[in-house]
């Protein structure tokens, strides 16, 4: 068998691209860089889902990406997985966690007890567990409710 001749592919050069100026301010005004003035939006956008009103994973991770300045999706991304992850090793070792301003997170065991099947009658063994468990804080509350 003989091999086809491999085609050779034009890589196109890349233009440069020209960055937006920021016109000066009038009297007594602030100067703003191009980064500032994109850096951190501090309200909460309307989720779309208006019936439940909650956020989807994207919608979410826009919103970090505003509220923190961050300039790509993917940063927040990161910054999003790389307190999940500190949280979940932390309650796995039995640590709690103060949220500054939000409450505490910590896990609790519950007993094991007897229980009753519903449909049966019948009693039944209901083992012990772990629970994750989240206190509000005073402020939390007074903001919210």
């Amino acid at each position: 068998m003989a091999k086809k001749p491999v085609k050779k592919v034009k890589k196109l050069a890349k233009k440069p691209v020209a960055k937006k100026a920021i016109k000066a301010p009038a009297k007594g005004g602030k100067v703003v860089s191009a980064s500032a003035a994109a850096a951190k939006a501090r309200v909460a956008s309307k989720p779309r889902n208006t019936s439940t009103l909650s956020y989807t994973q994207s919608e979410f991770l826009e919103n970090v990406r505003a509220f923190c300045g961050l300039p790509k999706r993917s940063q927040a991304r990161e910054v999003i997985d790389d307190i999940a992850l500190f949280v979940t090793e932390s309650l796995r070792k039995g640590y709690k966690i103060p949220l500054m301003g939000l409450g505490k997170l910590y896990v609790r065991e519950t007993k094991a007890r007897m229980g009753r099947n519903p449909a049966t009658g019948e009693t039944i063994h209901i083992p012990k567990r772990k629970k994750v468990r989240f206190t509000p804080a005073k402020a939390l509350k007074e903001r919210v409710l």
